[in-house]
């Protein structure tokens, strides 16, 4: 079928397919330049379009309970088939170059007004990542939460900053690597840093990213719905 995948017994359904858990889809095709996953399967869902990460995250965030989201004030940076708009009270999402898109490293929004923010896949196409990081934080309500998404920062030992936007690196600054969590504890002294590793039911790939609780409330707010997956990575204990 076109290099489609069919679907074939597996664990993410309880009939026995693949099923993506973001649109019930069972269908897959190859991801991005016709990459498959690194397991050999294909990766990317023909009715949503999600890879892996996104998959993999959208269980973390079924085992958080998006109904805990009804009152939240979102924000998201990039789009990212892993969020639901709908799970918020109200949802902002900020595309860059589209319309009044806002700058990651100045925020054009007040101290504390989100409840919860996502960025996935966006600080390494910001020149200054610093800035990136504080101004996340800074728009947090006291009692917020930052989800954090890189790519591959396990896979690399050291990040490699270029310092400008490398046009072979898809306008990434820079790779990180496994000496992220020195960077967050140079840029982000105060904050606590959860890691949260998963797997895609689909793929069945491993990989992680970072929750930032603002408050000790929150953060066992997380640790208590996330169990042994999520750990303390950087950051005061």
């Amino acid at each position: 079928m076109g290099g489609l995948l069919e679907a074939r017994p597996g664990a993410a359904s309880l009939s026995g397919v693949l099923t993506c858990p973001i649109c019930g889809g069972c269908g897959f095709g190859p991801g991005p330049n016709g990459r498959t996953a690194p397991n050999g399967m294909l990766p990317r869902c023909t009715g949503c379009a999600s890879l892996e990460r996104h998959r993999m995250f959208r269980v973390m965030f079924d085992r958080l309970g998006p109904a805990a989201f009804a009152d939240m004030r979102a924000i998201q940076f990039s789009p990212d088939p892993t969020i639901d708009p709908d799970w918020f009270g109200a949802f902002e999402l900020s595309v860059y170059g589209e319309g009044k898109s806002l700058d990651i490293q100045a925020i054009d929004r007040p101290d504390g007004a989100y409840d919860f923010v996502a960025c996935s896949h966006v600080l390494e196409h910001v020149a200054d990542d610093h800035a990136a990081l504080n101004e996340l934080l800074r728009i947090l309500k006291d009692d917020g939460l930052l989800w954090l998404v890189v790519p591959d920062p396990f896979r690399e030992a050291r990040t490699r900053d270029w310092g400008f936007a490398k046009p072979k690196k898809h306008g990434h600054y820079r790779v990180y690597g496994a000496d992220f969590a020195e960077r967050l504890m140079r840029y982000l002294p105060d904050q606590p840093v959860l890691t949260y590793m998963g797997e895609d039911p689909v793929t069945g790939e491993r990989d992680g990213g970072f929750l930032l609780p603002k408050s000790p409330a929150r953060r066992c707010w997380v640790e208590a719905r996330l169990g042994g997956d999520v750990a303390h990575y950087a950051g005061p204990a």
